[in-house]
């Protein structure tokens, strides 16, 4: 990685997340061979995997270089959303609560903007000169540091 691009793949990969959906599944399963009955129990298993498929899925992909901030969250996201310097009115990375701040992780919503995240309490932090607040979550939060201050002459 050079001194003027950030790049970070993250995904859902929490052992206690897996742990609840793998819990889930067996009690599920459990639940259709003790009572012997497929269908009361097939819609509920069939979500769960909907469920499994989504997180095994979803992918998080950050790129930070001389056009902007760059951010990818498939699959609900097909193409990538790019956040120009020209357009950006500050950022920064913090320490944030995703919970308190979001309401969790994944694509939330709430008065504090947008926030795109997988796992942990490290984010970038984008204002838009347009006032649209972006948090996108980061487990390289000194490398993203370093690479927005490399471009903060860019942000008009």
């Amino acid at each position: 990685m050079s001194k003027t691009i950030f790049e970070e793949k993250q995904r859902f990969n929490q052992w206690w997340l897996w742990l609840l959906i793998i819990g889930s599944f067996s009690f599920m399963i459990y639940k259709f061979i003790a009572k012997d009955d497929l269908i009361a129990n097939l819609p509920p298993i069939l979500i769960l995997i909907s469920v499994v498929v989504l997180f095994v899925l979803i992918k998080l992909k950050t790129r930070i270089d001389e056009r902007g901030v760059h951010i990818k969250m498939f699959p609900f996201h097909i193409k990538t959303v790019t956040y120009k310097w020209e357009d950006i009115y500050s950022a920064e990375t913090i320490k944030y609560n995703p919970l308190r701040d979001f309401g969790g992780w994944g694509i939330r919503i709430s008065s504090k903007g947008k926030a795109f995240n997988v796992r942990g309490s490290n984010g970038i932090r984008i204002v838009t000169k347009s006032g649209d607040t972006r948090m996108i979550g980061t487990q390289k939060m000194s490398e993203a540091k370093q690479v927005i201050e490399n471009f903060k002459s860019k942000i008009a």
